[in-house]
């Protein structure tokens, strides 16, 4: 394949495998690509090209490890890895991971996956207000899951914040393609579990129809790897 394999895993909403992602793009890891997918690459601008292909890779792992062969994965219009009918999958990347998550969800369920870098864990207060990075609560969180960071330790503020960026982003992934547009933060509320489940709360700004959603979290190499599953009801 070309790239190094950093994990397999069995997760509530599919099978999901990370690849390291390569300093450069080289003829090696090209060949672990189909023909309709390398001629996509070059389409790219080169600063892409690890991170496209590493998703690719990742994304046609996870499929082998169900015993699935896609065939090429190309992009939807909106940007999501285009998949024959029948098969869901998705895919995130960092700047050392990538990750693709798949699945055969039944009654037209969609998932999707996100990957974000851990923060670290404080030890005091003081601490983490020196680390301090421009704050996202207001931006990320709705009413009811600022209420309920109150009850959180401020040190490990920016933790859950991370955790609900990720399980959101994750949530807009799997949705996106059942509503066909942009989906805002304060759209979903969630309760995350220690069981790394998340309980999801959608308030969709638009007549999209009535859904289910659920969400699941993990740590995984110093970065929070969140699934999300949604189908209509």
């Amino acid at each position: 394949m070309g790239v190094q394999v950093a994990f397999r895993l069995n997760l509530v909403h599919g099978r999901c495998v990370g690849v390291r992602l390569p300093a450069e793009v080289d003829e090696k890891i090209l060949s672990g690509l189909l023909p309709e997918e390398r001629g996509f690459v070059a389409s790219l601008a080169p600063a892409r090209h690890p991170s496209w292909v590493a998703g690719r890779l990742a994304l046609r792992e996870a499929f082998r490890d169900l015993g699935i062969e896609p065939g090429p994965v190309l992009a939807t219009r909106r940007g999501a890895p285009a998949l024959p009918s029948g098969l869901a999958g998705s895919i995130s990347h960092k700047r050392t991971l990538a990750v693709g998550l798949a699945g055969r969800p039944e009654n037209g369920a969609s998932i999707g996956v996100d990957l974000e870098t851990c923060p670290p864990v404080f030890a005091s207060l003081e601490e983490a207000r020196a680390q301090a990075r421009p704050d996202l609560r207001t931006l990320v969180l709705t009413q009811d899951e600022l209420a309920r960071l109150q009850s959180v330790p401020e040190k490990d503020h920016r933790r859950i914040v991370t955790l609900h960026f990720s399980l959101k982003e994750a949530l807009y992934k799997a949705i996106d393609p059942l509503v066909g547009r942009h989906v805002g933060f304060h759209e979903a509320s969630l309760t995350t579990l220690s069981d790394g489940s998340a309980q999801i709360a959608l308030a969709l700004s638009k007549n999209d129809g009535s859904f289910s959603a659920a969400g699941f979290w993990t740590e995984v190499e110093d970065h929070f790897l969140t699934t999300a599953r949604v189908q209509r009801t």
